[in-house]
């Protein structure tokens, strides 16, 4: 059974438009999540080399969330999640990544992943 966890980036003061477009759309997961994502009626596919993985979108509501589930996943329980929100006090966004890990290796490894994937991000929306 795998456990859930979270991650929280502060991107600062960027827009939630654009960033909610880095986040749902292939074009934008295309600039920093995978080499390549193709969609089709809710099924992303995301290509890295000559490895791909395909996910589908359960929800999304915009400027807010978004949540996908691999398609090889065999625990319908597990996804992994974009929110984001905004700060009342100093404006700046926050990013929430909630995803699932089999073990304590493997939770150190997607955290690894999920931190350089965050700064691919970054890259990609100028910061």
């Amino acid at each position: 059974m795998k456990d859930i966890f979270q991650l929280e980036y502060v991107l600062g003061k960027v827009s939630q438009n654009v960033l909610w477009n880095a986040l749902s759309t292939s074009d934008g997961l295309a600039c920093w999540f995978a080499d390549k994502v193709e969609e089709k009626e809710n099924i992303f596919t995301f290509h890295w080399g000559r490895s791909e993985q395909s996910a589908q979108m359960l929800l999304s509501k915009a400027n807010s969330h978004v949540r996908y589930r691999w398609e090889d996943e065999e625990d319908n329980r597990c996804y992994f999640e974009m929110r984001i929100s905004v700060s009342e006090i100093s404006e700046d966004v926050t990013l929430t990544i909630t995803d699932f890990s089999e073990s304590s290796e493997d939770l150190k490894d997607l955290t690894d992943w999920w931190n350089i994937q965050i700064e691919q991000l970054q890259k990609a929306l100028g910061m």
